[in-house]
């Protein structure tokens, strides 16, 4: 991009149409095809920003950061804060240099006196060089930028996380001042699908799981037990993302346009450094996937595919840096933190993320859905903690149990109150059998079922449908 001061100006007056026009939504690219969806859905995931903090917003791309962004400008101008007090940028593609050019000598339309800027720089991930560093200076040195509301969206984890460190001490006392929007969570999906008929219910603590409150929730839920497995079915064929969310809203298959946006997000963005062929690429991610419900064995898998042990690890973390993989990994015994040295657990983002090298190529194999559902519950929990304590999404607090007998416990934490979490996705009266593994555990047992419903021992593991946990835990 060219550090013109008079392009820049023009670019700037092109991306922020609210400084001359006050129905800009209407026309707007992006909140048009909202509209459009009729997927009526808000994150909220910029709401609440406290005046002068500096927050990061992160998640991979396509889950809808910028129209958050947009959303969060429309409600910013619906509160009376002068449209010339905010600025968006896209700053996807710029080198670090052009946030001082943009800050400090690009004329930009001059707010109200006494009024401090809103500053929206959208993929700053993407800024070559050390952009930390510069919003660092400017955070020190430029008296307005160290006052303004800022806010940084971003796809890459890593260079996130490194920002946080840099900019630590300049970020203001705001609440929240990292937030996270990955795709839509199971209540959002299902409230949305089934257009409000739902239980009335609250959400429930992890922790209160194998409780009385719990029992009483999961009977509550029992009059839309047809209705919450249904959603929880199509959740497991379309995921969160919001363009595909609204394709089931509307009856339709997931369109084939996301699928290649999706494609190019993993293969184009994810992978723009690999080393790696397509062909092999593709053969990595498929071996990956199928293994999802599995401790990885990375060596294995890069054996598979022909390709050496560092490259298959090296992919890994483009996956994890570009949120479209979170792992599990196993628990130390005794302890709530990871067993050293041990294989963890990889689960994709979204169940459409898992199911991409299928949905391009069905001759390639897809996702059981037994195995999609333990993914999606384990994602509940890690979604519902992190909403309740933003800080456990800087350590490990979820994990699975390896018994004495060699056998796996799906998810343990201690966020989890005494319980722990086996996901078999039965619908026979044959789940008792099922729940052998965690009724030897020292844990209260929760079967996670397609459809069934029995809490009528306490002294044994309670088989409750996965539909229900993830509508009481979920986001």
């Amino acid at each position: 991009m060219s550090t013109s001061i008079g392009l820049l100006a023009q670019e700037l007056a092109q991306q922020n149409p609210w400084w001359r026009d006050p129905s800009w939504a209407r026309s707007d690219p992006d909140l048009v095809d909202v509209r459009r969806s009729h997927l009526v859905y808000r994150s909220g995931i910029l709401a609440d920003l406290e005046p002068g903090g500096l927050f990061i917003l992160r998640g991979p791309r396509r889950v809808g950061k910028t129209v958050a962004v947009k959303q969060a400008i429309e409600d910013l101008l619906d509160q009376g804060v002068p449209p010339t007090a905010i600025v968006r940028v896209a700053a996807d593609g710029w080198a670090a240099k052009d946030l001082r050019t943009l800050t400090q000598r690009t004329p930009i339309p001059s707010p109200p006196d006494g009024t401090q800027r809103y500053w929206f720089i959208d993929e700053i991930s993407a800024v070559t060089g050390a952009w930390d560093q510069q919003v660092k200076w400017l955070r020190d040195n430029d008296p307005a930028f160290h006052q303004a509301t800022v806010v940084l969206t971003g796809s890459n984890a890593t260079a996130l996380a490194e920002a946080a460190g840099a900019l630590a001490g300049r970020r203001g006392i705001g609440a929240r001042l990292n937030r996270s929007l990955l795709p839509m969570g199971f209540r959002t999906f299902a409230a949305t699908i089934l257009r409000g008929d739902v239980p009335p219910t609250e959400h429930l603590a992890p922790a209160d799981l194998a409780s009385a409150t719990a029992k009483d929730a999961y009977d509550a839920c029992l009059p839309w037990i047809n209705q919450l497995v249904g959603a929880w079915d199509l959740y497991l064929l379309y995921g969160g993302f919001p363009v595909s969310v609204a394709a089931a809203t509307s009856g339709q298959g997931v369109p084939d346009r996301f699928v290649e946006d999706l494609f190019g997000v993993i293969f184009n963005d994810a992978f723009r450094t690999s080393r790696l062929s397509p062909v092999t690429e593709m053969a990595l991610l498929e071996r990956l996937w199928a293994g999802l419900a599995s401790p990885a064995n990375l060596a294995r898998v890069a054996q598979t595919i022909g390709a050496s042990t560092d490259a298959v690890v090296r992919h890994v973390e483009y996956l994890r840096d570009a949120h479209l993989l979170w792992s599990c990994p196993q628990r130390a015994a005794d302890s709530w933190l990871p067993r050293p040295r041990t294989q963890e657990k990889l689960y994709a983002i979204d169940p459409l993320i898992a199911r991409l090298v299928h949905l391009r190529n069905p001759a390639r194999s897809d996702i059981d859905p037994t195995v999609l559902s333990e993914m999606q519950l384990g994602l509940a929990v890690r979604r519902r903690v992190i909403a309740d304590r933003p800080q456990a999404d800087h350590d490990a607090f979820l994990f699975y149990e390896r018994t004495p007998a060699r056998k796996e416990i799906d998810f343990v934490s201690e966020e989890l109150g005494g319980a722990a979490i086996e996901s078999k996705y039965t619908e026979t009266g044959r789940w008792r059998s099922e729940a052998a593994t965690v009724n030897t555990s020292p844990w209260h047992g929760i079967l996670a079922t397609r459809n069934v419903l029995d809490t009528s021992d306490d002294d044994s593991a309670w088989a409750v449908p996965t539909a229900f946990l993830a509508w009481l835990l979920d986001t």
